[in-house]
C-alpha cells in the first residue's frame, strides 16, 4: 500500500490536477484580484505555511541552501514568472488557446533537456508526445477542425508561451542543479525566492492603482492557490521530476486540458462529450508511452559494479 501512495506517476498526476484548478481559480479571482497581487500573496502565504515545518531543519540545511543560492534564485524566478504569466494570459486569451499552448511544456522541456542535459528522446517517446498533442487538440477544439483553423494569437498567447518556457526551464533546472535539502525545505526556499522576486512587481502594480478587493471570493481563491496550486502541486511535481526526470515528468503536463474539461464540467456545468473521452484516452496513452519508454531505458542502462 505504501508503494501505491509513493508512486511517482500517481503523485505527479495529483500535482497536475491541483495545478489545473489554478486556471479555474485564475478566471474567477481576476474579478477582484490583479494578476501580480494574486501571484505574490500566493507565494507569500505558501512560504509562511511551510515555515514551521522547515524551522527544525534550518540548522542542518541552511548552509547547503546558502551554497545553492544562485540555483534557488533562478528557479524561484522561473516559478514566480510562470505562475504570474498564466494570470495575465487568462485576461487576454481564450481557454482554447491557453490549453493548446500549455501543451507545449513537454516539447519545450525535451528541447531544454537536450541543450542542458544532453538528454535524448527516442522514437516511442516522440510518438507518445504526438499522441498526447492529438488528444489535447481533440479536447480543446471539440473535434472540429474549423475551431483549430480559426484560432487567433494575441498578447495573452504570448504570455502563455513565456509561461511554458519558464516551466520547462524550471523542470530542467530542478534536475540539472539538485539541491541537497529535504523536499519541504526546497519548496520553502523556492516559494520564498518567488515572493522576493515578486515584491518589486507588486509594488509597481500598486503604484499603477491596481488594488486587491478583500472579498470572500478573494479569500477562497488565495486559499486554493496557496494550498493546492502551490504547496501540494509543486511538492508533487518536484517529487515526480526527481523520480522520473524532467522529460518524463513534463509529459504529465498534457493532462492539464483533460483535468480542465472535468473541472469545467464540475464548476461551470459544462457537458463532457465523446470528444472529451477520446482526447483524454489519447493523452493518457501518450503519457504512458513516454513514461514506459523512459522506464525501459532506465532498466536497460547498465549499473556500475
Amino acid at each position: 500500500m505504501s508503494r501505491f501512495f509513493t508512486n511517482p506517476y500517481l503523485i505527479t498526476s495529483i500535482g497536475i490536477l491541483c495545478w489545473s484548478g489554478n486556471f479555474v481559480v485564475g478566471r474567477w479571482a481576476n474579478i477582484d484580484v490583479p494578476p501580480i497581487a494574486l501571484s505574490f500573496w500566493r507565494h507569500f502565504f505558501a512560504a509562511l505555511m511551510i515555515l514551521p515545518f522547515v524551522l527544525p531543519l534550518m540548522k542542518k540545511e541552511s548552509p547547503v541552501a546558502r551554497g545553492s543560492w544562485r540555483a534557488i534564485a533562478i528557479m524561484g524566478a522561473l516559478l514566480a514568472a510562470g505562475n504570474t504569466l498564466v494570470y495575465y494570459a487568462v485576461l487576454y486569451t481564450s481557454v482554447t488557446n491557453a490549453a493548446l499552448i500549455n501543451a507545449g511544456v513537454p516539447v519545450a522541456t525535451v528541447a531544454f533537456s537536450w541543450l542542458v542535459l544532453r538528454d535524448i528522446i527516442n522514437r516511442w517517446q516522440a510518438i507518445g508526445i504526438l499522441l498526447a498533442f492529438a488528444g489535447i487538440a481533440i479536447v480543446v477544439t471539440r473535434a472540429q477542425i474549423a475551431v483549430l483553423l480559426g484560432l487567433e494569437f494575441g498578447p495573452g498567447d504570448l504570455f502563455m508561451l513565456l509561461a511554458v518556457v519558464c516551466w520547462a526551464m524550471y523542470l530542467v533546472m530542478l534536475k540539472r542543479a539538485p539541491i541537497a535539502i529535504s523536499p519541504v525545505s526546497l519548496l520553502f526556499v523556492l516559494t520564498a525566492a518567488g515572493t522576493a522576486w515578486l515584491i518589486p512587481a507588486y509594488g509597481i502594480e500598486l503604484v499603477l492603482g491596481l488594488r486587491m478587493e478583500w472579498t470572500l471570493l478573494t479569500l477562497a481563491s488565495l486559499g486554493y492557490v496557496t494550498v493546492f496550486s502551490t504547496i501540494v502541486a509543486w511538492a508533487c511535481v518536484n517529487y515526480g521530476t526527481f523520480r522520473l526526470g524532467p522529460n518524463r515528468a513534463s509529459a504529465f503536463m498534457c493532462l492539464h486540458p483533460v483535468f480542465g474539461a472535468i473541472l469545467g464540467a464540475i464548476f461551470f456545468e459544462e457537458v463532457l462529450r465523446g470528444y472529451h473521452w477520446l482526447g483524454s484516452a489519447l493523452v493518457l496513452i501518450g503519457v504512458v508511452m513516454v513514461s514506459r519508454a523512459y522506464a525501459a531505458k532506465k532498466a536497460d542502462t547498465p549499473r556500475p559494479d
